[in-house]
């Protein structure tokens, strides 16, 4: 799964205009149509989605989010990968988030019921 296919089962409509926007500072336009998506990325994504276009609030605490074994392998991602984890969208596996694993398909649609079926 590339990353623009993400974006748009996420965003929506692929306009390159709002990726910059909102992926822009992280992510190039430029490798979205090519670069496979992993769950670092994914995991940013979302959490730009919920804060961005959705406006929904951070949990307060991340610590809870410690837990797990590999969050300091990208230390830009902390936060992504924590807040995503405690909302339960992007569950782990063993204590293991997967930061670097690539997201198929399946986990892709997985990932986007989770965000879009709040509850």
């Amino acid at each position: 799964m590339s990353i623009k296919d993400f974006y748009t089962m996420l965003f929506g409509e692929y306009d390159l205009y709002d990726f910059n926007m909102y992926l822009g500072e992280m992510l190039s336009a430029n490798e979205a149509e090519t670069k496979q998506l992993e769950r670092r990325t994914a995991a940013y994504m979302v959490h730009v989605y919920l804060t961005e276009v959705i406006n929904e609030p951070d949990e307060p605490s991340i610590e809870p989010a410690f837990v797990l074994k590999d969050i300091y392998e990208c230390s830009a991602c902390i936060r992504h990968i924590a807040q995503v984890y405690l909302k339960g969208i992007m569950p782990a596996k063993d204590g293991v988030f997967g930061v670097r694993a690539q997201v198929e398909k399946a986990e892709a649609e997985d990932i986007v019921k989770r965000v879009k079926n709040r509850s």
